[in-house]
């Protein structure tokens, strides 16, 4: 009731700031998203979640989002998240795994549930794929040391 009364004081564009944050790397990285960012999500939807922060950048070889982080980039498929990619920094998943994690730390924290795939353009490397048929996490490797990860819709992961 309080914290109501004290929102209702506050200019309605206040409020639209304050409610409007970006993942920080407190958030564990899910299957399905981070932080308040869900898998699904449309562009209105994630503006909405991140703010006025929200670039989309559109490539030929999709649309990605972000807000300034270096190390965190959204992946947009037909106008909706679709794959969280993760390049380095503090960001870890759940269960812990990060970029910099070793091989056998994921393996040990995901146990039998990683699927083994040969890595696209890195004969030495691997993905390791831990997940459901819908989502699921995706850990590269350089054989031996994860150097990237990402989360989402399966399809989205690897290639």
């Amino acid at each position: 009731m309080t914290r109501r009364l004290l929102l209702g004081t506050l200019p309605l564009g206040l409020v639209e700031i304050l409610a409007a944050a970006p993942p920080s790397a407190r958030h564990r990285v899910r299957f399905d998203g981070v932080g308040r960012l869900r898998v699904g999500m449309g562009e209105a939807a994630l503006r909405q979640q991140v703010g006025s922060a929200l670039r989309i950048t559109v490539c030929d070889s999709g649309v990605y989002a972000g807000w300034g982080d270096p190390h965190l980039g959204l992946l947009l498929v037909n106008g909706s998240l679709a794959r969280i990619d993760v390049a380095g920094g503090p960001w870890r998943t759940v269960g812990g795994g990060r970029v910099g994690s070793l091989e056998s730390e994921i393996r040990a924290i995901f146990k039998n549930r990683v699927e083994v795939m040969p890595h696209s353009y890195d004969p030495r490397g691997r993905v390791l794929v831990v997940g459901g048929r819908q989502h699921a996490l995706a850990f590269e490797t350089d054989g031996d040391v994860v150097t990237a990860l990402r989360a989402g819709v399966r399809e989205t992961l690897l290639g």
